[in-house]
């Protein structure tokens, strides 16, 4: 075929333009199939278009209205409010406080507490909505508080920590009786703490002494760190005292706590009793107030005179050194005296008074004249007798010496002061 000239090709392309704007003669260029399938095709590219620009300045259109779907049918993030107590790093917390764990929105589904030597138990309340430790921590510790809080479609985790009560500041203390041990009816309480006590009030309450018959007793603090206590009258014989210090968790004072409790049950014998009078230098032994001996004594000369008022015995040894030395005392000082091993000795006081058997250069002047540097010396079988009977505990009164009573804390002296003015540390007696 021909190729057409050039004039047949415009006058084809002029037909085909005036088909298209003429409706009667025109035949359409495209069939109704083909353009429906543009018509898809157009709305396709669209599509992809709106998915792949960003809608988020754009003006809103059905890309828009689908994506603000999808965020609203998202799960809420579950995010309780949890307080945890003690709070986060903190230091010195006492042992005994609780640690609690508590939240408004959820439960409680568990905790735990880590750190210490043993396992911290503790309890969720009924609401779920607080957990509480129970029992006392360690001092000295740092713990980890682990969490969990859940609403029943999510859970919250978290963690916290805090230390207790550093070494520095744990207190401690003392009692002078044995658990379990018997005493003689005058035995005075003492107790010694590591470290001052200026909340004394507060320990004071914290002291329970139960038992021997004889109604409640009083405190009396000699120092920061020595508190006694006595009842009225002497305890009764052949009875039982507990001693319940309840310390642990205590604020002593200046941030000293106190680092556990203390319970000590002790029993009195028969009622022992000496009474030592310089003027017939003799002493009287009594036994449930009955008098069962009496021997002759001698006592300190006098520049060594023997204190005078009621002691309780504080110690005993069948056989005890003595020694000038510890008295100041210097050889070739006109009260030296060789250093020698008495036998049946009982301290009397903390400064050096005893009752014991007189050394053998002294039995002529047993029951004549005092020669002793203060002690009570007895003749063999009287100081085997007082040994074998008397006990720890025992009260000895000595009159008529012309000297002063000890200071009470020098021994126990606690006897010697009236009952209304045991608690009065400025209340000075004869010493």
């Amino acid at each position: 075929m021909a190729e057409p000239t050039s004039n047949h090709r415009e006058h084809r392309a002029q037909g085909r333009i005036g088909s298209l704007s003429d409706p009667d003669n025109a035949r359409p260029l495209l069939s109704r199939r083909k353009a429906v399938a543009g018509g898809a095709l157009g709305l396709f590219s669209a599509a992809i278009l709106s998915a792949c620009s960003n809608n988020s300045g754009g003006s809103p259109g059905a890309s828009g209205s689908s994506s603000s779907g999808a965020s609203s049918a998202a799960a809420p993030v579950f995010e309780p409010e949890v307080t945890v107590v003690p709070a986060a790093d903190a230091q010195e917390i006492n042992p005994v406080a609780p640690v609690t764990v508590s939240t408004k929105q959820g439960k409680i589904e568990k905790v735990t507490v880590d750190g210490g030597k043993e396992p911290v138990q503790g309890k969720v309340s009924p609401d779920g909505l607080t957990w509480t430790s129970e029992g006392p921590l360690d001092f000295d510790t740092q713990y980890t508080v682990n969490y969990s809080v859940s609403n029943g479609k999510a859970s919250k985790d978290g963690q916290s920590g805090f230390t207790t009560v550093v070494a520095a500041n744990e207190a401690d203390a003392k009692i002078n009786v044995a658990d379990g041990k018997t005493y003689g009816t005058g035995q005075i309480i003492e107790i010694n703490f590591s470290e001052p006590v200026t909340n004394r009030a507060e320990i004071e309450k914290a002291i329970t002494v139960t038992g021997g018959g004889m109604g409640p007793g009083r405190f009396r603090w000699y120092k920061d760190t020595m508190v006694r206590y006595r009842p009225e009258d002497l305890w009764a014989p052949n009875s039982e005292i507990t001693i319940n210090a309840d310390l642990l968790g205590k604020d002593l004072g200046g941030g000293q706590i106190g680092n556990q409790n203390y319970q000590v049950t002790f029993k009195t014998g028969d009622k022992h009793y000496a009474y030592v009078d310089n003027n017939t230098k003799t002493m009287t032994m009594y036994v449930n107030d009955k008098k069962v001996r009496e021997a002759l004594v001698t006592l300190g000369d006098p520049e060594w005179p023997s204190v005078t008022g009621k002691l309780v015995i504080m110690e005993q040894a069948k056989k005890y050194k003595f020694d000038a030395s510890t008295l100041g005392i210097k050889k070739g000082d006109p009260h030296w005296y060789e250093t020698f091993e008495a036998t049946n000795t009982n301290r009397l006081t903390s400064s050096g008074a005893f009752v014991h058997q007189a050394e053998p250069s002294a039995y002529a002047y047993v029951g004549v004249a005092n020669i002793s540097h203060g002690c009570i010396g007895l003749l063999p079988d009287d100081a085997e007798f007082f040994f074998d009977t008397f006990m720890v505990g025992d009260v000895v009164q000595t009159e008529n010496t012309g000297y002063g009573q000890a200071d009470p804390d020098n021994g126990y002296g606690d006897w010697n002061i009236p009952w209304e003015h045991y608690t009065d540390t400025s209340w000075k007696g004869n010493w």
